[in-house]
């Protein structure tokens, strides 16, 4: 971030001096790693000067809307009476590609260019594939200034700009049963409009996507402001449109606006009350709550073991580490499995036998196994959060299995044609990412919802992820997995070489992490909190230290996996 904050100055100082703005520069992927998020510093505007040409009013123009002020109205300066009163920067964003300057005459200007993201009017980010050619319907105005007449619909920035002027930011909202939260990221421009943005975003509601699958938002108030004193506390004040909240109502809306501002580093507390009303006493914090408060709603559940299984010969066993160690059976009656998953309390096992026709229950330290079904082709299962297993088989079928042996086929609406190759629920348990194969033989990445109904789920919304962006080659998912509960690491095949990347669940980051010039990868092994591990064909794992630093974990391993 500091490194980010030095940037933007020297951006600012670069533009006094410049009597055109520049829309164009190399784009700086960072991490996708969980962390704290800065607003950043605003770069002001300036109005269009006198006699400005064409170009430069254009350019002043898209500058002017990476740079948030309310109503954006340094921005509407740049535009014609009538342009300014018709449009609408509030529905939405365009991200375009660098490398496209705009195309000017002395009477007009266009911008071509390929649409990498956009933002809809909630925020929410979608990859793009579109391409825009706009004109700016350049006129002269009553003095004789140039001026435009066709801005575009809602907000336009190039990756640079936009990289500079916005900030991720994760508001969170209740699962079924209102126990634990969801993430659902949106980007917002910098400075105060974040803050606002992530409150209003938790009063108003999940995005359309995710809403579905979440408990809806409190009715009966609206937002009246978000500020943050210089000690750092985030005040929401909320207006009253109908009833009073009960207790209960107070302390889950004071929870999830508490988790939404963990995303900023400079908010260390949080306090919500009616404007004009003293905050509300929130139990067990009173009325400021620290943003590391309410622990148990983490979308993440506690993991029972952060120790690493695998397979070895077809036995369950606990990976260990170091000269001379061998690996721990943990699990007598898994003999001859073909893939296995251990529950998040560390307790129970699943593991498909050997013909990968059946599936079984195996408590660890014990040596019975329970049936819990059959079907043809089955491969890797996982627990979910709910308490139920899930599973695919080589025929690109979903099914969902309780612990009383009661099988649930599913369809994954909207995944058009292909088949599910692999699959990772979220620590959530109400989102699913899924390497599909296309009827070419393609692997693709891609993100689905899930809606539960009581016993009953609905695999659907699915949206794919491209994570070839900036890659030359045509990238292959073989594998994916959940780092953090809105960020992946996905494994890829260039076909020379497969490697690691981390991605955001939304594909605004994608960033390769390595190893390096490794062939054969098959396997990850990702739980939040614990080092990552990728296993190739021969049984070689690796474990991730940094971004490109790998080292040796173990060997002759069938699958490994984390509770």
């Amino acid at each position: 971030m500091k490194r980010l904050a030095t940037l933007l100055v020297a951006l600012a100082v670069a533009l006094v001096g410049c009597s055109g703005v520049p829309t164009s520069g190399p784009v700086e992927r960072v991490s996708a790693a969980p962390g704290r998020l800065n607003p950043g510093v605003e770069i002001a505007p300036a109005p269009p000067g006198r006699n400005a040409l064409p170009i430069t009013v254009v350019e002043g123009f898209l500058h002017a809307m990476a740079s948030y002020q309310p109503d954006y109205a340094v921005a509407r300066t740049y535009l014609t009476t009538e342009a300014s009163r018709a449009w609408s920067p509030g529905a939405g964003v365009r991200i375009h590609a660098e490398g496209n300057p705009v195309v000017a005459t002395e009477t007009g200007a266009t911008l071509r260019a390929p649409v990498v993201g956009t933002l809809d009017a909630q925020g929410a980010y979608r990859q793009s594939t579109e391409t825009i050619d706009h004109d700016f319907g350049l006129v002269r105005d009553a003095d004789g200034q140039w001026r435009i007449g066709n801005p575009p619909a809602g907000l336009l920035i190039s990756e640079y700009l936009f990289s500079s002027a916005f900030t991720r930011v994760t508001p969170y909202f209740y699962a079924p049963g209102g126990r634990w939260l969801v993430p659902d990221p949106r980007f917002y421009p910098r400075g105060s409009g974040a803050y606002e943005g992530a409150a209003r975003a938790v009063v108003g509601g999940a995005t359309e996507w995710l809403a579905p699958s979440v408990e809806p938002a409190l009715p009966a108030l609206t937002l009246e402001r978000a500020t943050v004193t210089p000690a750092g506390v985030a005040r929401i004040e909320l207006r009253r449109t109908g009833g009073d909240l009960d207790a209960a109502q107070r302390v889950a809306l004071a929870t999830q606006l508490v988790w939404s501002f963990r995303s900023f580093e400079s908010i260390l507390a949080v306090s919500v009350g009616w404007v004009g009303e003293e905050p509300w006493a929130v139990d067990p914090y009173g009325q400021t709550i620290p943003v590391t408060g309410f622990p148990d709603a983490d979308p993440t559940p506690r993991q029972g073991s952060r120790q690493l299984f695998g397979l070895e010969g077809g036995a369950l066993v606990r990976v260990m580490e170091g000269p001379g160690e061998g690996n721990l059976p943990v699990a007598p009656g898994v003999a001859s499995a073909t893939h296995a998953a251990v529950r998040q309390d560390a307790l129970v096992a699943a593991a498909v036998t050997a013909d990968r026709s059946s599936l079984e229950l195996a408590p660890l330290g014990e040596s019975v196994v329970r049936p819990l079904g059959s079907s043809i082709g089955l491969r890797r299962p996982q627990f979910a959060r709910q308490d139920s297993l899930w599973v695919n088989n080589d025929a690109g079928e979903l099914a969902v299995v309780t612990p009383q042996g009661e099988w649930t086929h599913l369809f994954v609406e909207g995944i058009g044609e292909g088949r599910v190759e692999a699959f990772r629920i979220s620590p959530d348990g109400m989102r699913i990412a899924l390497v599909v194969q296309r009827p070419g033989g393609q692997q693709v990445l891609g993100l689905a919802r899930i809606q539960r109904d009581g016993p009953d789920s609905v695999v659907d919304g699915f949206r794919e992820v491209n994570v070839s962006t900036g890659s030359l080659a045509q990238l292959t998912v073989r594998d994916v997995g959940w780092r953090a509960a809105d960020s992946l690491l996905v494994l890829v095949d260039d076909g020379r070489s497969t490697s690691v990347l981390a991605a955001t669940q939304d594909g605004s980051t994608v960033v390769p992490i390595g190893p390096t010039a490794t062939t054969g990868l098959v396997e990850l092994a990702v739980a939040p909190g614990v080092p990552p591990m990728v296993r190739d064909a021969e049984g070689q794992v690796w474990r991730y230290n940094s971004d490109f630093r790998w080292s040796a974990h173990a060997t002759a391993l069938g699958a490994i996996f984390y509770p």
